[in-house]
């Protein structure tokens, strides 16, 4: 599956990403704006921004923006549906 360079810049990314300082919501660390800014596309795959719902879905969480905070796509993949 191939990731593209830059994560959806859509109205909700940007204020996900501005309230969070760019930086995960589950381990803290910073995020890489777009995949130019690491020296692998492995490391893109790992570090890049993604959405995670607060409370899963799978427990009843909406897509709401509420429910939604930006983490790096293995730090929400560890996290799987535990809320």
């Amino acid at each position: 599956m191939s990731q593209s360079f830059a994560p959806p810049y859509t109205e909700l990314f940007r204020s996900l990403w501005e309230a969070q300082e760019g930086c995960c919501a589950l381990c803290g660390l910073a995020m890489p704006k777009d995949r130019f800014e690491l020296t692998h596309a492995t490391l893109w795959k790992k570090q890049r921004p993604t959405f995670d719902h607060i409370r899963p879905k799978a427990a009843g969480g909406s897509d709401r923006a509420d429910n939604l905070q930006l983490a790096h796509a293995a730090c929400n993949k560890r996290k799987g549906a535990r809320g």
